[in-house]
């Protein structure tokens, strides 16, 4: 067996499994099979003998990951190994939560917050402070706060460094949320390392345990790991420094929630002694896709050289598909996959785009034809709200101190229980420092209750408790099944909404086989590690490779995913990358690894699209992405639709990529001009503070001249040529 799988690697993979002892990182470039590194290195630790299962903790970032990682593994040893841990970082630190959260004073039944959740309770923080929700929106005030976390700062530490009004107030809101979720028993996402962190740093004796019992660690996407997730490790690799990390800087895409690229830049100072290995070659693209992706990337600076590699050297050139409008890139687009629909199925292609609202015209063209589809990134099943109501009243059957699920379900289904009534019995709870569930049993010496809320409140207390005391002895599934049948929820769902009701209907049941499934597949299955899976639940656990659907989703939740044939749509100035990270080097770059990441889906067809005018600037001309420009033209085959935008002398704008023996200037336009105009509507222009623009009106002559210029990312701004410097580069 040992020598079978070995057999199946190429020497450098060779040389990243079987190199097991000391700091490791192996450079994984796209498509260079760095799963096969990582679940054959885990083997073969296993099967010298190296470790015990339960000696080994491999970490990685998506539910969808670990699985395949771990179905990979137990298809290589031929057996199933419970006591192996691989994981999400979320779901691992969840676990040792569970087993040490007393030590920082919380319960180990907690409830996991989710960003409703999360956002919920802040809202009631605001409530207290009496301070306004639009003018500190709750949504902005929790990705403050996570980013606080994330740089491992707590309530405390926040509010010693907040000066001025609004941070001043935030560090209550911080200070207050805090507060609030430590008296429901509750952690939010970031919690879940921040908490496990403050754990290891501040006792040595569990740290300890947890360094003698992983002798192994093996972390996916290093890449993409944030400073409590760095500092996480650093806390669990013991003396040994056994610890190796997989990732590619050139797919860094998350900066934007946390992720620090230093982290695998910085590996080898980080660990002294550390040994790089590179994967370079690709299996899943052909050479003209890998050489067009390559290009556009080697235009960052923070990246280590590599290159890439491959044996599939025949493919078809990339297709640069130009049209008018949002609506005529979608029909060109469709149309292309109607094309390939004689080669591949139709799950074998994809819809790649910056941002959720551009699926729309996309949408709509697919519906017309009849072509079936799934969107990755919408609502997902675990965000419905049939399933949040039912998920609520398992939090609270396990955590009866959830006063977030307390308040979504008191009155569902209807019970009578007003707004007015709740307010009042979370003044008795708050004067009683006891829960929302607790005050409905003591109800009765509320005195602002009346008579018939409290009997109402009382009711749904008892209700609770019989659930309460039902998990002591029943499975997951029987709790479920039980609760639902009690409710009538069935009956209720469809009463609300005839039309979608049976559709709810099936959700719920469709929960129910999920704690089935759970129930006999987990080697824990209690409520409360159910509940802190289906939590961690991520948009990317939609995706169905089994139907033959289209598949439509951001650039973002591509990430890990590969297709015969790859769309990516609206590249322009503005959009991709997006106007607000074009003044910005480091986010800059961070727009061309996600163009990076998106070229390399492609197997064998990658196909980029823009429209000359996506409406919105008004009537004003889209500029094209500059990922675009980067490309090497001999790698670009174009499809221009456009019916080609004049400007304000009836010149016409011609092709991105120029026909054979045609002259290209640098910046890779080509344009009609006459000499004597100099500065007319459709040039392209530099200025020396607003960076490039395109000209959208002239007004005047002579030292006279004006020119409205539309920068990107800016906006349209009024220049006098006379006083600014004007550099035309189109």
């Amino acid at each position: 067996m040992m020598q079978k799988f070995l057999e199946n690697l190429n020497s450098v993979q060779y040389e990243a499994v079987t190199t097991t002892e000391g700091p490791l990182l192996v450079v994984a470039g796209a498509g260079s099979g760095k799963t096969r590194v990582l679940t054959s290195r885990v083997a073969y630790i296993l099967l010298q003998r190296l470790a015990n299962p339960y000696n080994i903790l491999a970490v990685t970032f998506t539910n969808k990951a670990a699985r395949e990682m771990k179905e990979r593994v137990i298809s290589l040893l031929g057996s199933d190994i419970q006591s192996l841990t691989i994981s999400t970082f979320h779901s691992f630190c969840a676990m040792l939560l569970r087993r040490e959260a007393e030590a920082i004073g919380y319960p180990s039944n907690f409830t996991i917050f989710d960003e409703d959740d999360a956002q919920s309770l802040i809202k009631f923080c605001l409530e207290e402070l009496n301070l306004s929700k639009t003018q500190f929106t709750p949504k902005s005030l929790r990705r403050k706060i996570s980013d606080a976390k994330n740089r491992m700062e707590d309530a405390a530490a926040y509010s010693q460094k907040a000066s001025g009004y609004f941070e001043k107030k935030t560090a209550e809101i911080y200070t207050s949320y805090e507060r609030r979720l430590r008296s429901c028993g509750g952690f939010d996402f970031d919690d879940l390392i921040f908490r496990a962190v403050q754990i290891l740093s501040g006792r040595e004796d569990i740290r300890n345990k947890y360094r003698n019992k992983f002798k192994y660690i093996l972390v996916d996407e290093y890449q993409d790991t944030n400073h409590t997730q760095y500092r996480l490790l650093k806390l669990l690799v013991g003396e040994s420094q056994n610890i190796c990390v997989v990732g590619d800087e050139d797919q860094s895409i998350y900066g934007w929630r946390g992720a620090d690229i230093s982290n695998i830049l910085n590996f080898e100072k980080d660990f002294p002694g550390a040994k790089v290995i590179k994967l370079e070659q690709n299996y899943r693209s052909t050479e003209i896709i890998l050489k067009a992706a390559s290009t556009v990337i080697a235009n960052n600076y923070s990246r280590k050289e590599k290159t890439l590699w491959t044996e599939l050297k025949e493919g078809d050139p990339v297709r640069l598909i130009m049209t008018d409008a949002a609506s005529d890139e979608a029909a060109a687009v469709i149309g292309y996959v109607e094309q390939n629909r004689q080669r591949y199925r139709l799950k074998d292609m994809a819809i790649l785009y910056r941002t959720n609202a551009q699926s729309r015209a996309f949408e709509e063209h697919l519906r017309r034809l009849n072509l079936p589809y799934q969107i990755i990134g919408g609502i997902s099943f675990y965000q419905r709200k049939e399933i949040k109501d039912l998920v609520a009243y398992l939090k609270l059957i396990a955590n009866p101190r959830d006063d977030v699920s307390f308040t979504r379900i008191v009155n569902f289904p209807k019970r009578g229980i007003g707004d007015t009534s709740l307010a009042k019995l979370r003044e008795f709870a708050t004067a009683n420092n006891i829960s929302l569930l607790e005050a409905s049993h003591r109800a009765e010496a509320c005195s602002e209750l009346g008579n018939r809320p409290t009997k109402l409140l009382l009711d749904f207390a008892v209700f609770v408790d019989k659930f309460i005391e039902l998990k002591q002895h029943a499975d997951i599934e029987t709790v479920a099944q039980q609760l639902v049948d009690e409710l009538r929820l069935p009956e209720v769902l469809i009463q609300e909404d005839d039309l979608l009701g049976q559709e709810r209907v099936k959700n719920v049941e469709e929960l129910i086989n999920a704690a089935g499934e759970f129930t006999s597949g987990s080697a824990e299955p209690t409520l409360d590690n159910f509940l802190a899976e289906i939590s961690l639940y991520t948009d990317l656990d939609e995706y169905r490779e089994i139907e033959d659907k289209i598949t439509l989703m951001t650039l973002h939740a591509a990430k890990g995913l590969e297709f015969d044939a790859v769309f990516m749509v609206g590249l322009e100035e503005g959009l991709f990358p997006l106007a607000r990270t074009i003044d910005e080097p480091m986010q800059l770059e961070e727009e061309r690894r996600l163009f990076y990441v998106g070229a390399t889906r492609a197997k064998r067809n990658l196909y980029l699209s823009y429209a000359a005018n996506r409406g919105r600037y008004g009537d004003i001309d889209s500029i094209p992405s500059r990922f675009i420009k980067e490309l090497p033209p001999a790698l670009v085959d174009t499809d221009d639709r456009r019916s080609y935008v004049r400007d304000g002398y009836g010149k016409v704008q011609t092709s991105m990529f120029p026909s054979v023996g045609q002259e290209v200037p640098e910046d890779g336009y080509q344009y009609e001009y006459e000499e004597n105009e100099i500065l007319r509507v459709g040039r392209i222009v530099q200025h020396a503070t607003f960076g490039r623009g395109k000209i959208v009106r002239v007004e005047g002559a002579g030292d006279s001249l004006r020119v409205d210029i539309l920068f990107t990312g800016i906006g349209i701004k009024k220049i006098m040529p006379r006083y600014a410097s004007l550099k035309i580069i189109g």
